[in-house]
């Protein structure tokens, strides 16, 4: 299934990723892949599903566009949040030594194979 072709794709490209979950902005989700035994990336996912809502409402006031990515950068990590539909995103979970440009990439590239599936 694409799901896990594209979650394999991005945990398996870059150092420093710990896990990636798609999953709809209800908080259900649709695949994952863990690579951080650690790792809650569902709970992430689930978390900052309502970020996400809020700034595309945000976004929406401010007649900005459509918002396409959100990072959240910590002290323990960093977490990439790529829109691919206004109900569904990618989040990945990656460590502060992860090779963040090249996982943006990846997200940037997964995105559109993806959006087909949902429509």
């Amino acid at each position: 299934m694409i799901f896990e072709e594209v979650l394999r794709d991005i945990v398996e490209e870059a150092d420093g990723v710990q896990g990636a979950v798609i999953m709809g902005m209800d908080g259900i989700p649709i695949g994952e892949k863990i690579i951080d035994p650690d790792c809650s990336i569902q709970t992430v996912g689930i978390e900052y599903a309502s970020a996400i809502k809020n700034i595309q409402k945000a976004s929406e006031s401010l007649s900005a566009g459509r918002v396409q990515e959100v990072v959240i950068d910590t002290q323990k990590g960093i977490f990439l949040l790529r829109l691919v539909t206004d109900d569904y995103f990618i989040a990945v979970a990656l460590s502060s030594r992860a090779n963040y440009g090249k996982i943006r990439y990846h997200l940037r590239i997964a995105a559109p194979k993806l959006e087909g599936e949902f429509r």
